[in-house]
């Protein structure tokens, strides 16, 4: 019954473990998007940046915006008559949505959008995230969906694209980042998670063999107990269990290891099955002296295993005055 309880236990924490950990995947998992969509985002405002900074755009002339109600905002850079480019929000978007398109196209009436460029500062943030992906982005038309430019396709044909990520850059245009990953790429930004899972189910695995093996053990000392082999003289002294061949005095779960001596006395007065057994006898047999100093050491012995044998009060072992011992039980 107690090795069950250890076992399930045991098993609980294993599931447990199991279910933290799938927990911090998903955690890992969304963490993971949202760090692609900031990369994203990072890398195509440093491409319109690295491309042509707003000064060079408004300069020498100037930018204004005009207001014509919520229906339109314009931006006028006043140059040349030549150069002038009015935008016109007439969709009615926010400010500084308009304004980020504005500029953008401001930008490709200088020097158009370098995808390759891009593509190059998005591979640079997804490093310096720690992110493993392989990606393609398309710069496309908003309104139908065709592309307009794309990099060169490197993604495996045999595996989908697992996530897009869109950025609308013009009131026309939107870029698109498609990318594959494995769930590799997501295990490997969440090794300190691993390793503690591992850690703790390790000790949970460790736990559960030292348990069997206790468990285990103690039943195989049980079974020599109750099925002695039969080479082995065993004696039953009232609830003990006397094993001379083993230097073992066992009470219920309890086991006593004697001493060579104990082992060897105690032999004597069960062969003797509740006769006396002279002092001098003892001392011969075991000491070969019958001088004070081993008389004395013989006193010291009965008196241990008196002590051992308090655990069943039946069970005593008298002194014989002149004679010697006698154990009964």
């Amino acid at each position: 019954m107690k090795l069950l309880v250890a076992i399930v236990n045991i098993a609980a924490m294993l599931a447990l473990e199991l279910f933290w950990l799938h927990n911090a995947y998903q955690k890992e998992y969304k963490q993971f998007l949202l760090d692609v969509n900031k990369s994203f985002e990072s890398a195509t405002q440093k491409e319109q940046t690295y491309r042509i900074p707003i000064n060079d755009i408004i300069n020498p002339g100037d930018v204004t915006i005009q207001s014509c109600g919520k229906e339109e905002i314009r931006i006028i850079r006043q140059c040349p008559a030549k150069d002038t480019i009015i935008f016109d929000n007439i969709s009615g978007q926010s400010l500084e949505i308009f304004i980020h398109r504005a500029f953008y196209e401001l930008r490709q009436n200088i020097m158009p959008l370098n995808i390759y460029c891009l593509a190059d500062l998005f591979a640079g943030e997804l490093q310096e995230k720690n992110i493993l992906a392989s990606f393609t982005i398309d710069h496309f038309n908003t309104a139908t969906g065709n592309i307009i430019e794309t990099t060169a396709d490197i993604l495996n044909p045999a595996m989908p694209a697992k996530y897009v990520t869109v950025s609308n850059i013009s009131a026309s245009t939107s870029l698109r980042a498609n990318l594959q990953f494995t769930n590799a790429a997501i295990f490997k930004r969440m090794s300190g998670a691993i390793a503690i899972s591992t850690g703790l189910v390790l000790t949970a695995l460790i736990s559960l063999c030292f348990v069997l093996h206790f468990f285990q053990r103690k039943e195989k000392k049980t079974a020599e107990i109750k099925a002695p082999v039969a080479n082995e003289k065993i004696f039953k002294i009232g609830h003990y269990h006397f094993n001379p061949e083993k230097n073992e005095l066992s009470y219920s779960d309890k086991i006593i290891y004697l001493n060579k001596k104990e082992n060897a006395i105690l032999r004597t007065l069960c062969e003797k099955n509740g006769n006396v057994v002279e002092r001098n006898f003892l001392l011969n047999e075991h000491w070969e002296n019958t001088g004070i100093i081993y008389s004395r050491s013989l006193d010291t012995y009965i008196t241990k295993l008196r002590k051992y044998l308090k655990e069943d009060s039946s069970v005593q072992i008298i002194t014989i005055k002149s004679q010697g011992y006698k154990l009964i039980y």
